[in-house]
């Protein structure tokens, strides 16, 4: 079984923010093969399943995304190794994907989040780059929509994203990292 986790914000307000380009790559992939999404109050998420592969979008907030991941690893049965978690990365400039394994949440509260709730940094991460504000705080720009110029980005950058997911899937997380690092 393996569980792809979108990370994001629940509810309309958020669904054009940098925080939720998780969100925005997991309903692309599970658009992509033909999937719907289902809510579920005790996994505390959007689901989607298709065979042996679930994918989440918690809808816990992004800071007690955790409990949702944990929630839907524990039903399921998922080692960590077999999760990947998407989430928006400042470190990395916009348009930019990195498949990693493990490693710190690097201040983001979503991963930290993860690995509290797993009890582990042990599992996989697609980072997609929302890069980092010229000014002020990051808490505060990753709260905020993609500008228009930003969004002319998006398109590309979640396709490519996607096609890495299906890549990790396919040949896993080694093969994966080669191809799209």
């Amino acid at each position: 079984m393996k569980l792809i986790v979108g990370l994001g914000n629940p509810g309309k307000k958020y669904a054009g923010n940098r925080h939720n380009l998780g969100f925005m790559v997991a309903d692309a992939f599970a658009v992509n093969r033909g999937l719907a999404w289902t809510k579920n109050r005790d996994l505390m998420g959007d689901l989607a399943k298709d065979g042996e592969l679930v994918i989440v979008k918690p809808q816990t907030f992004m800071n007690r995304s955790g409990d949702s991941i944990r929630a839907v690893a524990n039903f399921y049965k998922v080692d960590t190794k077999d999760i990947l978690v998407i989430h928006d990365d400042v470190d990395l400039e916009l348009g930019k994907i990195r498949l990693a394994f493990g490693g710190a949440s690097a201040g983001h509260r979503g991963v930290e989040s993860a690995i509290e709730g797993l009890g582990t940094p042990d599992f996989n991460r697609l980072r997609i780059g929302v890069g980092r504000p010229q000014v002020g705080e990051v808490e505060s720009f990753v709260l905020l929509d993609f500008l228009p110029e930003e969004k002319v980005k998006l398109g590309p950058v979640i396709k490519q994203a996607v096609s890495a997911i299906g890549s990790y899937l396919d040949s896993g997380i080694s093969a994966t990292m080669n191809k799209f690092n």
